[in-house]
């Protein structure tokens, strides 16, 4: 893939990415990231600050001498176990890059932070408190990039676990 989108793309673009498969009967999630953000996990829906997941990995579709090589060499690819309750954020750099009118950034720190005290809301009411919050810190400032969020809550329904987005 890596080779394909590089022969694509023009010298100064490249691609990062977040991939990432949940097994329902393992109850497990593989994942591996090209240069995107972290992704967030709590676990069961608990506690002060959730854990920032960071494995390595190079952007997609570099095109400097070596890139592809590099690519390969970084990328790692991990498992995680999961549990009822645990959650899991993937997000877009719009989110914590998102700045107020003094050019602070949202941070990392204060993603986690959120999502550790209100990670036992459901899903929806989860993505509302972290945008609310996303507004309130940068209030009348300029929107510069976009911002994408994927939220999931493991959960656990009658005999059969499940898992809900």
């Amino acid at each position: 893939m890596n080779r394909i989108i590089s022969d694509n793309l023009d010298t100064r673009s490249f691609i990062t990415m977040t991939y990432a498969v949940i097994d329902l009967n393992a109850f497990t999630m593989t994942f591996a990231r090209a240069g995107h953000t972290p992704l967030v996990l709590l676990k069961e829906g608990k506690g002060e600050l959730a854990q920032s997941l960071l494995p390595n990995g190079l952007v997609v579709g570099l095109r400097i001498p070596g890139a592809h090589e590099k690519f390969v060499d970084l990328l790692e690819e991990h498992r995680i176990d999961l549990a009822r309750g645990d959650v899991i954020v993937l997000y877009t750099d719009g989110i914590t890059e998102a700045m107020n009118a003094r050019s602070d950034l949202f941070g990392d720190m204060r993603l986690s932070r959120i999502i550790g005290e209100h990670g036992h809301l459901d899903t929806a009411d989860l993505r509302e408190r972290i945008l609310r919050e996303i507004e309130a810190f940068v209030g009348d400032a300029d929107q510069h990039d976009d911002m994408t969020m994927i939220l999931i809550k493991v959960e656990a329904a009658a005999a059969q676990e499940r898992v809900a987005v």
